[in-house]
């Protein structure tokens, strides 16, 4: 029963935060088209692909078996560390044609980055909450008989 009540909130925000993790994107890649930063645009719309991507299943993820579930937020919670990465190192060590974010802790960034740590918490949070995989197929199995 705690497992549901868990999911019953986790899922909910995690949708808010890969909601707002593809909304700080999309308002920021015109930028990166602008600034011609090509590369850098392309890992924003596959960064908004993926967020998007992510909502439907961690939506229903409920539904799936125990690694499937597991991936889903091992997914979730990668993509949004993997963003983090991006945002602290493209602010402190720079990326090239971008030197001048250096030091540039704007707030769409860092709105970003706390919708990030949402992703990351909540998937960690479900991914310890989630039954062995085995312990899981061993229930399945004595319900069946």
């Amino acid at each position: 029963m705690a497992a549901v009540r868990i999911g019953s909130v986790a899922r909910p925000l995690a949708v808010v935060g890969l909601s707002g993790m593809a909304y700080c994107h999309i308002q920021d890649v015109g930028m990166k088209f602008d600034e011609h930063v090509y590369y850098m645009a392309t890992l924003f719309c596959c960064n908004i692909a993926a967020s998007l991507a992510l909502i439907p299943a961690v939506l229903w993820v409920e539904r799936l078996p125990v690694r499937s579930q597991a991936f889903v937020w091992a997914a979730a919670g990668a993509l949004a560390a993997l963003t983090i990465v991006g945002f602290v190192w493209s602010r402190t060590i720079g990326f090239p044609q971008m030197a001048d974010h250096v030091g540039e802790w704007d707030t769409l960034g860092l709105t970003s980055v706390g919708f990030e740590i949402l992703v990351v918490t909540v998937s960690g949070w479900m991914l310890a909450a989630l039954p062995p995989a085995d312990a899981s197929a061993a229930a399945s199995m004595r319900e069946a008989r």
